[in-house]
């Protein structure tokens, strides 16, 4: 995306960001940034079979910044993550004093916690972290704040074990920002990521400075084109970041819509695309003997209404936290015992508008159940109650494919309907019924088509044929078509 320029090299990762007044933002999928749209015209295919129709399209931008307070609150939470060791003053688990924390950041990062506290009105550190995670970002992301009794330090925790903290936040890509000198909220893109080298080892380890190249992922049925043009700003969440993505340079990928709900990969390895979320997988204590109204395992999509109670509304998820009385067995290298499971409830699947707070009794219908993620996700739709998981995935894929559908067609396919069209067989379905068939000479996509009652004809792949249309198939999201010939 952008031309290499010549790289600096440090002893250290922060060393070269003081020289111009920049420092390092750790950058985890989900995390929120100001881009602005680069020459469309350049845009290319992401995979390496970029023949294939269905690979997603990189569309170069531009990183212009993104807020300071979200940075510092990634920046603390990977570091708590990075450094943090098992703590008696915190139950046993993950954490990091203050005190520590300040040196990391400095060191690791090349900023200064102090500055930053001063820049945004706090009178010191401690007063600063205890406001980046409130209750809100402690149900969200399991990190919180806490004062060792023995010294009087303030502690930050994690809900996650040692290991997998170690292998969730070591994949954050490291690229460098400073403050804005006109709004004291913002941090600017300085142009630059630090990278490490492949010949550094041992406690110390080298970096090179080198410029970063930045890409917007948007679908294959988006036409790009018309849908983003040159100049364009707005926020995108990060998707993944490349060490050497971009002709051996490093290469950030970011999406319009929010990555996570796309999968949990803590410990796992490759690039960070597929880790979007910090869910809670620690042993604790206070849920350890607690009873439940219901097993996650015993959960049934469709099942509703059901009384729950608002734990948390969350802006940055676009989602509200709700307890159901649901819990879930612990395995045995986690302690054992029961552990409390939140339901998901998506601004989206909320009936009417968004007016709830922590306390709020709601009710809900279970929409999904995942058991071996450990979580569910329920909505307020009265409709689902009933369904089964496998008809409200079909459901789902069959108002995608009719979106794509409307996209593609030029004219409203309501008003062709009777219409009748020559066309040619692509392919039969396994149960031999119906066709994939493509109307010949009008703008139309591949459709489904059945036989006409009392036909008793076969076709083959290739073979001409004469069909009605009869409108879109609402159970498949596809152009439904009668074979009449």
């Amino acid at each position: 995306m952008m031309d290499m320029i010549s790289t600096s090299t440090a002893d250290d990762g922060a060393e070269n960001n003081s020289d111009n007044g920049g420092e390092l933002a750790l950058l985890l999928p989900g995390q929120t940034l100001r881009i602005q749209i680069g020459d469309v015209s350049s845009s290319r295919k992401a995979w390496k079979k970029r023949r294939r129709n269905s690979s997603p399209i990189l569309i170069p931008c531009s990183i212009l910044g993104l807020n300071r307070e979200w940075m510092l609150r990634w920046n603390v939470m990977t570091l708590l993550h990075q450094v943090g060791e098992e703590n008696p003053a915190a139950g046993g688990a993950v954490a990091i004093s203050a005190g520590k924390l300040r040196r990391a950041y400095k060191k690791r990062l090349g900023g200064d916690l102090q500055e930053h506290a001063d820049a945004l009105g706090y009178d010191s550190v401690e007063s600063l972290l205890q406001t980046l995670f409130d209750d809100r970002i402690q149900a969200e992301y399991g990190v919180s704040t806490l004062v060792d009794s023995r010294h009087g330090n303030l502690v930050l925790t994690t809900a996650l074990t040692r290991r997998q903290a170690r292998a969730f936040s070591n994949s954050a890509g490291m690229v460098q920002f400073r403050p804005d000198s006109d709004e004291e909220q913002k941090m600017i893109h300085t142009g630059l990521a630090s990278v490490r080298l492949s010949s550094s080892i041992g406690r110390m380890p080298k970096f090179s400075q080198e410029v970063l190249g930045a890409a917007l992922r948007v679908s294959p049925y988006d036409e790009a084109a018309e849908r983003y043009q040159q100049g364009d700003e707005f926020n995108a969440f990060v998707y993944s970041y490349e060490v050497a993505g971009d002709n051996e340079s490093p290469l950030l990928v970011l999406t319009a819509d929010d990555p996570r709900g796309k999968g949990v990969a803590l410990g796992g390895t490759g690039t960070f695309g597929s880790s979007t979320r910090v869910f809670k997988r620690r042993n604790i204590e206070k849920f350890q003997h607690e009873t439940f109204e219901r097993e996650l395992t015993n959960l049934i999509a469709g099942e509703g209404p059901i009384s729950a109670n608002v734990v948390a509304v969350s802006s940055h998820s676009n989602a509200i936290f709700v307890d159901c009385g649901v819990g879930r067995k612990r395995g045995k290298k986690y302690g054992g015992g029961t552990a409390k499971v939140l339901g998901m409830l998506r601004f989206e699947d909320i009936d009417g508008e968004m007016d709830f707070e922590a306390g709020d009794e709601i009710d809900v219908f279970i929409k999904a159940v995942s058991p071996q993620s450990g979580r569910f996700m329920v909505t307020q739709d009265s409709s689902i109650k009933n369904k089964n998981q496998k008809d409200l995935k079909m459901e789902k894929e069959a108002d995608k494919r009719k979106e794509r559908l409307s996209n593609k067609c030029s004219q409203d396919i309501t008003s062709l309907v009777g219409n009748e069209y020559d066309g040619i067989v692509k392919a039969k379905s396994k149960s031999g019924d119906w066709y994939y068939v493509q109307p010949a000479g009008v703008d139309l996509p591949v459709g489904v088509a059945s036989i006409m009652d009392g036909q008793d004809v076969s076709y083959s792949s290739g073979d001409s044929v004469r069909v009605r249309v009869e409108g879109i198939d609402e159970k498949r999201g596809q152009l439904s078509l009668t074979m009449l010939n």
